[in-house]
Order: C-alpha cells, then sequence, then structure tokens
C-alpha cells in the first residue's frame, strides 16, 4: 500500500498527470460545443456593446427581459462586451477571456506558494496544480463564457494579500480585489464577509475596516445603474421572478422566517459539495482531510480553514440558491487543504485512509477523462451550422425558434428567438407543456418557424416531450429538423430546398 501510495503522488507522477489533464483540455478547446451560458451571457453582452445595456432579445414576453435586464453580472458583462467591440460577435473572444484569467489564476497561486512568506509556503505547488487542473469543474468552466472562474481568481488574490504580512496596501488591495469579485456576481459577497472576519479574529481592528471600506466602495459600483428612478424597482421585480429562487433567504416573510430559512438553507449545505461525480472527487478528499488530519491541518493551517468555514457558510447565507458551479469560488482553498493533507498522509495514517485517498485520487482523473470524452463527442461547429441553417429562410422579419447556441454567430443577422423562452414560459406555467399548449404560445408569440436539434428528440422525455414523442427516429439534414407553423397553428415539416 505505502508502495503505490508512493508512486502516485510522486512529484513526477502528479506533474505527468498534470501536463497529460492540461494537453487534454487544450484539445477540448478546439470546436468546443456552445454550453448553454456561452449563449445566455453572450447575449446580455452583445446587446450591451450596442446598447449600453443588457437585454435579452431571444427571450420574449417575460418579466421585461427583452426591453432590459436589470439582473446581470456587471462586471464579466461589461468586459464581454469590451471583447465584442474589439473582435466582433463571435463566442471565441468571451470564452478565450475566461481561459486568459484561468491561466494567470494558476500562475498566480502558483507563485503564491514559492513566497515563504506565507504560511502557505509548506504545501508543495504541484499538489494544488494537480487538484485545480485534474478537475472536471475546470475542464468545463475554465472555456466557458461564465463569470465563476473571473470571481474564484479576483477572490482567491483576495486572500492571498491577506495571507501575509498585512501592511495597508495589502489590505487595501485585498478589498479592492473582493469588491471587484462582487461587481462580477453578488455571491462573492463571500469573499468579503470571509476576509473581514479573518482579519477581525487576529484583532486587527482597525484593519478589517480599511479592508470592509475599500472592498464596500468597489461592490456598491454594482448598483450604480439602479440608482435612476424606477430601475432599483424593475430589478427587484425582476430577480424576484426569476425562473431559479435566486432569492432564498431573502424572500423570507419576517425575522423568523429569515432565521428558518437560514437554517433550513444550511442544513442543505452538503448537497453543494456532492451535487454530482463532477465535485464528488475533491469534496471527499477535503472530507477525508478533516477527519484523517484535522488537528494537524488546524495547526498549521488555521486561518485557511477559517477562511473555508466562513466563506462557505456566507456563500450558503448571502448567496443565491446552492448550485454545484458556486464549488469553483472554493477552489482554490479546498485544493490547499486537499495539498496540504496529501503532504501529511504518509505520517501516521492507517492502510485504509490511504487506499482511500488513492481510490480517490484514481477516480478525479477517471471523471477528467469521461468528461473530456462528452466534451469531444459533442463538438460542433456552431457558427457554421447555424449560418448554413438559417441562411436558408426568408430574408424578413420572421421570427425563427432556435437552439440558444444559434445566437453565435447569427443574432444580428436573423429574428432569432431561443428555446429558452419556451422554457421559462412553462416554469411559469408550472408543467411541461403538450404540443397544442406549446404551438399556441409560439404561434401567440409571433415565431413563425422552428428550428429542433438532434439532442431535443434523442434524450427521452427532455424539456418537451412531445418533441421527443414525435419525431425520436428523425434523421433529417444531419439530426436538424425545420418546421413552419401556419396560419391554422399546424406544424408543416420543411426541408431546406423548399424555402
Amino acid at each position: 500500500m505505502n508502495r503505490l501510495l508512493s508512486i502516485l503522488i510522486k512529484r513526477n507522477t502528479v506533474i505527468t498527470i498534470t501536463v497529460l489533464v492540461a494537453i487534454l483540455f487544450l484539445i477540448s478547446m478546439y470546436n468546443r460545443f456552445i454550453y448553454i451560458d456561452d449563449a445566455w451571457f453572450g447575449e446580455q453582452a452583445y446587446w450591451f456593446s450596442k446598447l449600453g445595456y443588457a437585454r435579452t432579445s431571444t427571450i420574449i414576453d417575460y418579466f421585461g427581459w427583452s426591453d432590459r435586464l436589470f439582473v446581470f453580472h456587471k462586471l464579466n458583462i461589461i468586459i464581454g462586451a469590451a471583447l465584442i467591440d474589439v473582435f466582433g460577435w463571435s463566442v471565441t473572444p468571451l470564452r478565450s477571456a475566461t481561459f486568459v484569467y484561468y491561466i494567470v489564476f494558476l500562475f498566480v497561486i502558483t507563485k503564491s506558494l514559492w513566497n515563504s512568506n506565507s504560511y502557505l509556503a509548506s504545501i508543495k505547488w504541484y499538489y494544488v496544480l494537480f487538484f485545480i487542473v485534474v478537475n472536471p469543474q475546470t475542464l468545463l468552466y475554465a472555456f466557458t463564457y461564465r463569470p465563476e472562474v473571473l470571481m474564484m481568481s479576483l477572490g482567491f488574490y483576495s486572500f492571498i494579500l491577506l495571507s501575509g504580512k498585512r501592511t495597508n496596501f495589502n489590505v487595501i488591495f485585498s478589498g479592492i480585489f473582493a469588491g471587484l469579485a462582487v461587481l462580477v456576481h453578488l455571491n462573492a459577497a463571500m469573499y468579503i464577509v470571509a476576509g473581514f472576519f479573518i482579519i477581525l479574529l487576529q484583532k486587527q481592528y482597525l484593519k478589517s475596516l480599511i479592508f470592509a471600506f475599500s472592498a464596500t466602495i468597489v461592490a456598491s459600483l454594482y448598483f450604480i445603474d439602479l440608482l435612476s428612478p424606477g430601475n432599483f424597482d424593475a430589478f427587484l421585480y425582476q430577480i424576484m421572478n426569476w425562473p431559479d429562487n435566486i432569492t432564498t433567504n431573502y424572500s423570507s416573510n419576517g425575522i423568523w422566517g429569515f432565521i428558518v430559512g437560514v437554517l433550513i438553507k444550511l442544513s442543505n449545505e452538503h448537497q453543494r459539495f456532492f451535487w454530482s461525480p463532477d465535485v464528488w472527487g475533491l469534496s471527499s478528499i477535503f472530507v477525508l482531510s478533516l477527519m484523517a488530519k484535522g488537528k494537524t491541518l488546524w495547526k498549521k493551517y488555521k486561518e485557511l480553514l477559517i477562511y473555508i468555514i466562513i466563506a462557505d457558510v456566507s456563500l450558503n447565507i448571502v448567496g443565491s440558491h446552492i448550485a454545484q458551479v458556486n464549488m469553483l469560488l472554493l477552489l482554490p482553498f479546498l485544493s490547499l487543504v486537499a495539498a496540504a493533507y496529501i503532504g501529511e498522509i504518509k505520517q501516521n495514517s492507517t492502510q485504509f485512509v490511504k487506499l482511500l485517498t488513492m481510490l480517490i485520487i484514481v477516480f478525479q482523473v477517471v471523471m477528467v477523462v469521461i468528461n473530456f470524452v462528452d466534451i469531444i463527442n459533442k463538438r460542433e461547429n456552431t457558427e457554421l451550422l447555424s449560418k448554413s441553417i438559417l441562411s436558408n429562410f426568408p430574408a424578413d422579419s420572421s421570427r425563427v425558434l432556435v437552439p440558444y447556441r444559434f445566437v453565435f454567430n447569427q443574432l444580428p443577422n436573423k429574428n432569432l428567438i431561443s428555446y429558452k423562452t419556451i422554457e421559462y414560459h412553462q416554469v411559469k406555467h408550472g408543467s411541461k407543456y403538450s404540443k397544442k399548449e406549446f404551438i399556441d404560445l409560439a404561434s401567440s408569440l409571433g415565431i413563425n418557424y422552428l428550428v429542433i436539434s438532434p439532442e431535443m428528440y434523442k434524450n427521452g422525455e427532455g424539456m418537451y416531450p412531445w418533441i421527443s414523442h414525435e419525431f425520436g427516429k428523425s434523421n433529417n439534414n444531419k439530426g436538424f429538423i425545420v418546421l413552419k407553423i401556419d396560419d391554422n397553428n399546424n406544424l408543416i415539416q420543411m426541408r431546406l430546398k423548399d424555402f
């Protein structure tokens, strides 16, 4: 057992696996399928670049989103809009920005572990990189236009400035980074809370106030566009009517309702850590490290562990709904603990603990490979495909219902409505639509044509069961089906040459 463990956690082995997975990541970037959030946030950035504010022209008749969206991830969308202004409307620069954040973050976290002035210096950098790079979540989200990687990076920069000598300069910039993370997403308030209490627990009262002040000043910029008359009310209206319950504790009635809501939500926090196999590996290592080496880790890395606890509890209480993707916000800190644990495992550990550790590490590697294969199997040149299909439609203002990814690069060229419109109306409806309900809604929204993608009828019942039942065996147009809604609300299947 000791021999196997020594081979697995040997420096050369760990670095080799990390490099191989990094190569897989680079391979997976080519014709990477467009994730739903690439389109969701990309569309917002597109309109911000054109109008100076966010909207969703492809999601219509839904709480004013198509006029103006007030609930959005400010800094991430603004950066995306700037990239569109410079490089044009494409998914590539948007996702590449996330990749750049990721690379800079890896550099900073590695460099910070070489800093002998920090109590983290004893943690082996290659173990930390292993748990970050050899991770199903980073394999997907480090090349996706979502806010979490940017938030994670800014949150870690805030933390690392507090891990060494706390000069006023470091404290101020730590607060600024935490505030910038909040500008990306309000969930990042966890970094402000955690940073404030870490300083406060050291009885550095003035520095805690300096941190809080600098963080709050920057974070308050999130609300600057809500100062105009009516905007804040519109913001509250949209956030209270979001398809998901993102207000969680804030929608409670009264103080007792809030307390009960907080306790219930805290009791479900474990779901975030064990949501799916994608996060089981790192979460299991983290839990095992506390069980097997908790006392040792507490002695050496007490501040890190306290920071994780406060950050996680803060995310649960002040953040939105529990979601697996938010594990990325904790990823650097969990990886530090996991790496510290691996460095200690040879000392006074039972054979069972060593075996369990090896199995978890192997499981993590296997999950990365599985996710890589899944990404490769979903490869698609969406920009070419969407242009090919939509170029056959009439050159008029006909509304076309399309998979959300078709906004790249056809948003400026066609009057597109995404299936998210139907999905969110369906959420409001409270049940899945029948074929008639679906067509009646589409017709009432002025939709003339539908493009149905293969995954919509090949994934069992899916979001719209009638589509799967009716077209489950179709092989038309490489799996894409084009339909027209006639004047009598009947669906007519079209061939591209019919246009």
